[in-house]
């Protein structure tokens, strides 16, 4: 079993994520009565961050996993981009709102502003514990790296993406995802690649993956209680199939390619990696932690 994973370590982590998660979530799937919270923590740990401590453990040790989970704590980053992890998706997710089903979604925002902030801000801090503190070690902390080592950022992130929606399935068979997979699997995708731009240009933070996911979760939950009533039954299906931060991510998404050129700002110091840190790893290559050396540097934006 150690011999597969050295030799395989992300074939290694993917299998174990989805098997581990979906064991943790069967008895959902035998039982609709239970609590589904409790099941999802359950689910998410015993799956993404359980899958990336064996594959460290086994592949780097205790040296390794040390590492790992200081990027757990690692806080340090420019303002600008705890402001885009903290408010960006709330923000972009209200504009596209406006602009697809009119412009109430705008007056109601800025009318009871005081009201959705401080909701906003609690569903975030506990909407961490529902999926986000135990899914993104897994997959931004361990994945994502590797994903962009081995195919390139877009293609590594693309691959992510698509794989994070259909860890979902269960979901779908026990009737706690609402949104059609496809939607998901659009919006998984595009939100992954603004996710791997953030990272990036973070310095492979967890802690900052970790609020952007749950940023995202508690925009997507203010962003329906400010939507308008008597929508017609196509942008009734638009918007409450989830289709609206699908187009948003994806938007975005586009955006964030085009201005970084298709790099997601993936080595964008490698310059200064190279100065600083040639001695010590190779520019592009992984450190132990699993992050690219070039990323232990300052965080600048791109």
């Amino acid at each position: 079993m150690k011999n597969a994973i050295s030799k395989h370590p992300l074939l290694s982590f993917f299998a174990m994520a989805f098997l581990f998660s979906w064991i943790a979530v069967m008895p959902l799937l035998l039982n609709h009565a239970l609590p589904v919270e409790p099941f999802q923590i359950l689910g998410a740990l015993a799956g993404p961050t359980l899958a990336a401590v064996v594959v460290i453990a086994v592949t780097t040790g205790k040296a390794g996993l040390g590492t790992f989970f200081k990027r757990y704590v690692q806080w340090r980053a420019g303002i600008i981009w705890w402001l885009v992890v903290l408010f960006g998706a709330l923000l972009a997710l209200t504009i596209v709102a406006a602009l697809i089903v009119g412009p109430s979604v705008i007056t109601e925002f800025l009318t009871n502003i005081g009201l959705i902030l401080p909701t906003y801000l609690i569903t975030l801090g506990v909407g961490v514990i529902l999926g986000p503190l135990w899914e993104e070690p897994g997959w931004r902390g361990f994945a994502l790296p590797r994903l962009q080592a081995q195919f390139g950022p877009v293609v590594g992130t693309l691959a992510l993406g698509v794989l994070w929606a259909l860890w979902h399935i269960p979901g779908y068979l026990g009737g706690w995802m609402s949104a059609g997979l496809p939607v998901l699997i659009v919006s998984s995708a595009a939100f992954s690649m603004i996710m791997t731009w953030v990272y990036n240009n973070t310095r492979g933070s967890i802690l900052l993956m970790i609020l952007l996911h749950s940023s995202s979760n508690a925009a997507i939950f203010i962003g329906s209680k400010v939507l308008p009533t008597g929508l017609s039954a196509g942008m009734n299906a638009l918007v409450y199939g989830g289709w609206v931060p699908a187009i948003t991510y994806t938007i975005i998404a586009v955006g964030v390619i085009l201005v970084t050129r298709g790099t997601l700002s993936y080595g964008r110091s490698d310059s200064l990696a190279a100065r600083r840190k040639s001695k010590d790893f190779p520019v592009g290559t992984l450190s132990q932690s699993g992050v690219p050396a070039s990323l232990n540097d300052d965080a600048q934006i791109e």
